[in-house]
């Protein structure tokens, strides 16, 4: 007998070995452990090589070496000084604390915000020792993993991506980037522009992994319900491959509003105001450098000595709210205020009050010289500027301003007469005209003490412009020309470089100065998430390896004393696993495992050994190698799995489903009521009267519950799935989840533990309950004053419903509810409860018997008379003790919990007909 057995090799003088045939030594653990340690290291060593510069001055000589390590400090708060800029500045009133230290106000701004965000993550770094559960392993705790690796993710954006010191270093050190410095000579960078192009595209491409990985678990979740069977592995693999291309073409077809400092949504913050950009005229001109050198040679600029217009395009941004590069600085000689063109202008001085009035015209132009094709159809009206000032000889008169005592008035007509600009005391304006002719009064008008005096001058002027594209020659242009501004009123030039100019399309266009604030922002947010969501995805992917589970086992073989198995197959469960590890092709010792979830109970790692034989039986090539006795039941269950078997199935909108909760009877059930498979070995029982058991008790208690027949779902797929036939159960999951979402139900009840256990734990039914017969009626009050005859039972504890559902109590208090009904326990009950011997319809062997034989010995030994178990499987294999003709336990009645709290209420019901019928008889 297993406890025999067992303690026999407790009291054992020789010492159990156990024989590994892989290696010894695990190298993928050294491999992670050496790549992390690497990782850290490569960390350190760049930020010493990259810190220097900004955070250390000359003098220092750590920074004279050249390798120093960092104000840590300084590093990781900058990013959130740089994001403290753009929120909310304010004063906070110091109440008494203020006046004890003569600071009645606190002002709230960049570097307390810098401060008080850095103290955040500083804080969450001292949560985790407080925090519970936190001795699971990440493949344990995934969403705990992954938070973490959120959060590692922030604080290396925070610091890693900091402007200065990363971003706008790189950005400003590359080999494509030159600036003037303070004497005017040109400098350049040195390092290959694809680093810094790399590091600023890092958030983006985290953005579209992210969108990947949501795009095809969304899809999939999608797929799924509307196809059903029909979405396979395929298939998923064909969207995993559509997902990466969809997210691949929108990360590229959108990373211009990354890298533009994302324009249109405000630049996350750093943008308060597009007036403000639109006011921006800064604009890029020729520039003769202070001296020649190696950056001027290399770039062919040292015989001019001139950095041409162009070259300052790829370096710098200018006018980011125009398409077309405007000349605010009248370099190419657009404006002729003399004759009227694209400008006006005047001044005057006069004595006293005599004031000064002028009017004249003129034209915003369009020269098809200067534009042969007309304006870019971008431009659509000319920016142009009004202004006036005056001032007196005399600044007061009397204590009294003479500026007061002016008065100045500019008004701009269009062709039609409409005013288009007016303004008084020369506040000046900027307005945009089209092209045309517009005329102009000016008006000056002297008050007061100022207009009595005519020793006291005062001098006014005006001016009107009009801004024009900026001009530059192209490459057409002869070489000494090329990419230099125009000069239109240098003959000489414009003979020599011909029509082969043009306006400017702005490559800064809706580029955000302030882009890489912009940046730093979005990536302590987004970028993080694609991390913890990769982390989650990698760890739920580990969490169904058996390598990363089997990495906890200690060797203490507390699994071999607790595997009922290993007391008849004569070997060593880890050397099983260990075996099978290392040799894929040798998975025939898998298939002795039941899969009871004893070795795990007993596991003080609490080593999931089950799902390590599920995937290991599932990688078997050529399936399952294992002795499974009911092959026809089996192929019939295989089968329903095609899509072609959908039609012989009851769809939704035809079946009869009249409540919110649904009753599955599972296969044993439905085989034998279909297939008499109680009867194949000329027994007695009758499986199939659980559902009838079940629906007794149902309208006992007055509760409404749908069956959801065999005619309407197919088989779970338990034995499938723990036969390794993934691609069967798969298939047979995926329609019984679509018919069960359609049939609106939101409670499922089985008496199968095999089914319960399958929907509740290998199904996805978010929005439905699962729950098994003995529990649904605990629930519901079970509550029927039941009686019988004096009589004892034991309770056997299905694997699948105790160990691996924690369901003990619930049978249990079921059986203490009738009235005359004494329950004792077997020496293995609840979690060390013995299994019955046979997993997925596998192993109806000898070996099985032993097993069985055992745990009806127990049962003779405590006395009872009837063993009631929660599970239709245990209830055959016990049964076969009697069908293969063993008579020693002939008198041991073995039922289902349901069947015999069935039964008492029938023999209530029969017992208050016969006393009606006595009340009758003697009436």
């Amino acid at each position: 007998m297993y406890m025999e057995e067992k303690q026999h090799l407790q009291e054992a003088e020789e010492k159990r070995k156990r024989t590994r045939t892989g290696h010894g030594f695990w190298p993928h653990e050294v491999l992670r452990d050496s790549i992390i340690f690497a990782s850290m290291l490569a960390i350190l060593l760049f930020y010493a090589w990259l810190i220097p510069p900004p955070l250390h001055g000359a003098a220092d000589p750590y920074a004279q070496a050249g390798f120093v390590f960092p104000d840590w400090y300084v590093l990781f708060s900058y990013g959130y000084l740089r994001w403290g800029e753009y929120l909310p500045q304010f004063v906070v009133p110091t109440g008494f604390i203020g006046e004890i230290v003569g600071q009645p106000m606190f002002p709230w701004n960049a570097a307390w915000w810098g401060a008080a965000l850095t103290g955040i993550p500083v804080g969450i770094l001292a949560l985790p020792p407080f925090l519970g559960g936190r001795e699971k392993r990440p493949v344990e705790d995934p969403w705990f993993a992954a938070a973490g690796a959120v959060y590692l993710a922030h604080i290396w954006f925070i610091s890693v991506f900091s402007i200065n010191i990363f971003l706008e270093l790189y950005g400003k050190n590359r080999s494509d980037f030159c600036k003037l410095d303070s004497h005017g000579d040109l400098l350049c960078g040195y390092r290959e522009p694809w680093i810094a192009e790399v590091f600023n595209s890092i958030p983006w491409v985290m953005t579209g992994v992210l969108m990947w990985i949501v795009v095809y678990f969304v899809g999939r979740g999608l797929l799924v319900r509307a196809w059903g069977t029909s979405f396979n592995v395929a298939k998923s693999r064909q969207l995993l491959v559509g997902a990466l291309l969809i997210s691949t073409a929108a990360t590229v077809a959108t990373f211009d509003t990354y890298d533009d400092g994302f324009w249109d949504a405000k630049g996350l913050l750093t943008i308060k105001d597009y007036g403000e950009l639109e006011a921006m005229r800064t604009q890029p001109v020729d520039v003769h450098v202070h001296d020649t050198n190696e950056f001027t040679d290399d770039r062919g600029w040292s015989e001019s000595g001139v950095v041409p217009t162009t070259a300052f395009l790829d370096w710098n941004i200018y006018q980011p709210a125009r398409y077309i590069i405007t000349d605010f600085a009248d370099a190419n000689g657009h404006q002729d205020a003399a004759n009227g063109i694209n400008a006006a202008a005047g001044s005057q001085t006069f004595n006293g009050g005599e004031g000064w009035s002028t009017n004249g015209t003129f034209s915003v132009t369009e020269d098809t010289t200067t534009f042969p094709d007309g304006h870019h159809e971008e431009v659509t009206s000319i920016t142009s500027d009004f202004s006036c000032e005056f001032r007196s000889s005399e600044r007061k008169i009397n204590d009294v301003s003479t500026q007061s005592m002016v008065t100045t008035t500019l008004v701009v007509t269009n062709a039609a007469g409409n005013e288009v600009v007016s303004f008084s005391n020369c506040e000046g304006a900027t307005t945009e005209l089209t092209v045309g002719t517009y005329s102009y009064t000016y008006d000056v008008t002297v008050s007061g003490a100022l207009a009595l005096n005519d020793s006291i001058t005062t001098e006014t002027s005006f001016s009107m412009k009009s801004f024009q594209p900026l001009l530059v020659w192209n490459e057409n242009a002869p070489a000494s020309l090329a990419g230099h501004t125009v000069n239109l009123s240098n003959a000489e030039e414009m003979a020599l470089g011909g029509s082969a100019f043009s306006s400017i399309e702005n490559p800064t266009y809706h580029t955000n100065p302030k882009s890489l604030d912009a940046k730093l922002t979005y990536a302590m947010f987004i970028p993080c998430v694609t991390f913890g969501a990769l982390v989650f995805v990698l760890l739920r992917y580990m969490a169904r390896g058996y390598e990363f589970e089997m990495n906890k086992c200690y060797g203490c073989d507390l699994c071999d004393d607790a595997c009922p198995v290993r007391l008849f197959n004569g070997g060593d469960k880890l050397n099983i696993i260990y075996n099978t590890w290392n040799n894929e092709d040798d998975g025939v010792p898998m298939y002795s495992c039941l899969t009871c979830s004893a070795c795990t109970n007993a596991c003080p790692q609490l080593v999931d050994y089950d799902s390590y034989v599920d995937i290991r039986r599932s990688l078997i090539v050529g399936g399952p190698q294992a002795e499974i006795p009911h092959t026809v039941l089996q192929a019939v269950l295989s089968a329903e799995a095609d899509e072609a078997a959908d039609v012989e199935f009851v769809a939704t909108e035809d079946y009869p489903i009249t409540s919110n909760i649904g009753y599955y009877p599972g296969c044993v059930d439905y085989l034998d009521q279909e297939m008499v498979f109680s009867h194949v070995n000329e027994g007695t029982m009758n499986l199939g009267d659980s559902t009838t058991a079940a629906f007794t008790l149902f309208e006992e208690m007055g509760t409404d519950v749908s069956y959801l027949g065999r005619d309407f779902l197919k088989c779970c797929g338990h034995d499938q799935k723990w036969q390794g036939l993934d691609e069967v159960f798969e298939k047979l999951k995926a329609y019984n989840q679509r018919k069960i979402h359609e049939s609106g139900i939101d409670t499922l009840v089985s008496s199968c533990a095999e089914c319960f256990r399958t929907f509740a734990r290998d199904y996805e039914l978010e929005d439905v309950k699962v729950m098994h017969t003995t529990e649904f009626l605990i629930e519901q009050g079970f509550d029927m004053n039941l009686k019988s005859e004096e009589t004892t039972v034991t309770y056997h504890d299905p694997c699948r419903l105790g160990r691996q559902m924690g369901i003990y109590d619930e049978p249990r208090d079921l059986i203490n509810a009738v009235e005359g009904v004494e329950i004792v326990e077997m020496e293995h009950h609840g979690e060390d409860a013995m299994c019955c011997g046979v997993s997925s319809m596998m192993s109806c062997n000898e070996d099985a018997r032993s097993l069985r034989v055992s745990r009806m010995e127990e049962v003779r030994a405590t006395g009872a008379e009837t063993m009631l178990t929660s599970c239709p499987k245990c209830v055959s294999h016990f049964e076969c003790l009697k069908f293969e003709g063993d008579e020693a336990y002939e008198d041991i009645e073995i039922l289902d919990v349901v069947t015999f709290l069935a039964r008492q209420v029938n023999e209530k019901k029969a017992q208050a007909v016969e006393s009606n019928v006595g009340e009758t008889v003697e009436a």
